[in-house]
């Protein structure tokens, strides 16, 4: 599954993590990115089951991205049939991410 940003959920690692279903994994997940970025990250932070889905979605997805929201409200499947592709916005959030953005080029 891609997501609206071009990520791709498969190679994900909280999207991994909570489809193993093992709390271990989602531990080692979100201990990691507390260690990247200095912040507090619990293990229900990281739970994920793909921003496409009516499910579950991580932390960030629910609070930080407008990628999903904006998609959603203009019913696209990805930011590449945006007119405004690529926003200011999705470059911020996908600047060091070649896979996402090579995504999107090939849904556009």
């Amino acid at each position: 599954m891609i997501a609206y940003c071009g990520i791709d959920c498969s190679k994900c690692k909280s999207y991994i993590a909570t489809q193993s279903g093992k709390r271990e994994e989602l531990e080692t997940v979100a201990r990691n990115l507390a260690r990247a970025y200095h912040a507090e990250v619990k293990p229900e932070y990281v739970i994920c089951d793909g921003c496409k889905e009516d499910k579950r979605h991580s932390f960030f997805c629910s609070n930080r991205c407008n990628m999903r929201p904006c998609c959603i409200a203009k019913n696209y499947t990805s930011c590449a049939e945006c007119s405004g592709f690529p926003c200011a916005e999705l470059e911020c959030e996908i600047k060091n991410k070649p896979d996402a953005w090579e995504n999107l080029e090939k849904m556009s």
